[in-house]
């Protein structure tokens, strides 16, 4: 590593190692680090034995370095600089769960309530350390941390021996709660979807060394060892040769699983050998009839498709905004969309979490209507309080995705996780539901985005393997559908938004990185050669105004663009992060009767409000 290339700005770093070393029983833990650790929450990636631990242990102090120097830069005048959970713990085993909490802050009892709550500690309030399970104390000693105020917490494999369904919400919580009392997080981790989820910045150690360090967007997508690449996760690493023989249109040697698919095609001189199934992903070895020479690879079916025997071909699907995200998507030559103001508004609380946006769209009077992620439907005004609020009917397996005003005010709400379209006045009251799971006529896999024309009907797209789009009567009988799965004309992988403007419908089609234009009847509408040719990176959602202009957003590069009433370019705003002018995971978009662009800013937790130039 390039220590001249290290961050130098001290308000920025919290650690520098230069030249570390730790001496182990028969070699070093750790072995010669320059490292610099910033602000905000970094991950500490690697296997077991890797030297995570020991990394931990020497930036608290527990231990000094054989060699080499550990700078510390944390500069606090009213709080604790460093709390720290072990690996073991570390709980005072005559005092409760409540003195826990007491002990490392000075105000009244109530105070706690919400750090109990954050680790589903309430009902053990009064309970000593021997009597709590392993996960119990896990979620203590990280509810302590937090509890204690500190600049930076420092945390040892938190939440290990926690059920896989709680760690979720513990995670979500724990980041939200260290962005709100503005602290940084330092945590070792062997779970790389922890990494990729919550963390900033990652570490990637192995044998005591420093093998990589960068956003894990960047660390997932681009490694640029194989032992990098393999703690981020299933993947196809290719050498030039496989990339020559198997899948030309590579560009790199790391291939995730979700940027690749196996199909069957009779026409294929590639036959399946084995093909496993593994719930995430499939693992499937292939064989060429021409030589005789067989490869695995790894793609992600939504259901397991492929048996021995299968004649299939091996695709590179169109490259996921992830990878285009880290490259760079912004051209110098596009044109930028004129942003004359911006507004931030955050959604209220529910209990101790803040939950996130995942689909907004403009009604009358000002008003918008937001979807989040803790199952909630909220009303917000024309400056972002909420005027009123109501949950979906269920909400515990996952979230809905998309929500449609049509023309009578109905609310029309693509419910992802249940297959079904779910209907509400805008008081909250529940008028009908319709459709469920399956892939006939009427049935969903993951209804997604909706949209009505003028005579009422409402046109449904949903993916899951079966992408298409479904049309009903208003009362929720199928007319008829149209598309199907994959990546040739009027075909679609995950189309997640849908407009119907002057008898066409307008679909962004994600994973084909494109928008498609529709007749009604769903025959593919003829376009001018420049219509809607930009270039997109995971194109999530789209909504028109009222001056004719398109505004699609950008899941991959936190980006909006515009384009005009026939389709061509007119400009972009945005990029990737948490600033002004910047989006991070944007699902949701919406434009208001005066041309106002509402975007759910997802991974921000809020929603943004542009006031664009024309």
């Amino acid at each position: 590593m390039d220590a001249a290339a290290l961050a130098t700005d001290a308000d920025t770093v919290l650690w520098r190692l230069r030249e570390v070393t730790l001496a182990g029983r028969s070699s070093p833990r750790l072995n010669g680090i320059t490292l610099d650790i910033p602000r905000g929450i970094t991950a500490v990636l690697g296997e077991s034995g890797a030297g995570k631990t020991s990394l931990l242990n020497l930036l608290v102090g527990f231990e000094r370095p054989t060699s080499g120097v550990v700078e510390r830069s944390i500069h606090t005048r009213d709080r604790l600089p460093v709390f720290w959970s072990p690996s073991d713990h570390g709980l005072w085993p005559r005092h409760t769960v409540l003195q826990h909490l007491q002990g490392v802050w000075s105000e009244p009892a109530l105070v706690f309530s919400r750090h109990l709550s954050h680790g589903h500690l309430s009902p053990l309030a009064e309970a000593r350390p021997s009597t709590l399970s392993l996960g119990e104390r896990s979620r203590l000693s990280v509810a302590r941390a937090l509890a204690s105020g500190a600049a930076v917490i420092v945390l040892d494999e938190p939440f290990a021996h926690v059920d896989s369904q709680l760690q979720r919400w513990l995670w979500e919580s724990l980041a939200e709660t260290v962005r709100l009392q503005r602290q940084s997080v330092v945590f070792a981790t062997h779970h790389y979807q922890a990494a990729l989820a919550y963390a900033d910045h990652v570490i990637c150690l192995g044998d005591g060394k420093v093998l990589a360090t960068g956003s894990p967007q960047a660390l997932y997508a681009q490694p640029e060892t194989l032992q990098v690449a393999n703690l981020f996760g299933p993947c196809n690493w290719l050498t030039a040769d496989d990339r020559r023989n198997w899948l030309p249109e590579a560009s790199q040697p790391c291939v995730r699983p979700e940027q690749l698919t196996i199909e069957p095609n009779e026409a294929s001189a590639i036959h399946v050998t084995s093909a496993t199934f593994c719930g995430d992903h499939e693992v499937v070895v292939v064989q060429r009839k021409t030589d005789g020479a067989a490869k695995q690879f790894i793609h992600r079916p939504p259901v397991p498709q492929l048996r021995a025997g299968r004649t299939v071909r091996v695709r590179l699907l169109a490259m996921l905004c992830l990878v285009l995200a880290v490259v760079g998507c912004d051209s110098g030559a596009d044109p930028a969309l004129i942003v004359r103001s911006e507004e931030v508004w955050t959604l209220p609380p529910e209990g101790t979490k803040f939950p996130a946006p995942r689909a907004i769209t403009a009604g009358s009077d000002g008003e918008s209507f937001v979807l989040d992620n803790a199952g909630r439907v909220l009303v917000l005004d024309d400056r972002g309080e909420c005027l009123r609020k109501w949950w979906m009917p269920e909400y515990t397996v996952g979230k809905p995705e998309r929500v449609l005003v049509c023309r009578d005010g109905t609310l029309a709400i693509a419910d992802t996780h249940y297959h079904r379209v779910v209907l509400f006045d805008q008081q909250g009251q529940l008028k009908s539901m319709f459709g469920r799971h399956g892939e006939g006529p009427g049935e969903f896999i993951y209804p997604v985005a909706i949209a009505e024309d003028d005579r009422h009907n409402l046109y449904v797209c949903e993916y899951g393997g079966h992408d298409r789009v479904q049309v009903f009567r208003p009362d929720g009988t199928y007319v008829s559908e149209f598309g199907s799965f994959g990546a040739g004309p009027g075909q679609f992988q995950r189309p997640s938004g849908i407009l119907w403007r002057d008898g066409k419908l307008y679909i962004v089609d994600a994973f084909n990185n494109r928008v498609q234009v529709f007749h009604e009847d769903g025959r593919l509408a003829e376009l001018p050669p420049d219509a809607f040719t930009a270039e997109l990176h995971y194109p999530y959602d789209i909504a028109s105004a009222n001056d004719g202009r398109f505004y699609v957003v950008e899941y991959g590069t936190g980006r909006v663009t515009c384009f005009d009433n026939d389709g061509r370019l007119l400009g972009r705003y945005g990029h990737s992060g948490d600033g002004a002018g910047q989006l991070s995971r944007p699902w949701g978009l919406g434009v208001d009767d005066r041309g106002r662009v509402l975007i759910a800013d997802t991974d921000n937790r809020r929603v943004i409000r542009w006031e664009v130039g024309k």
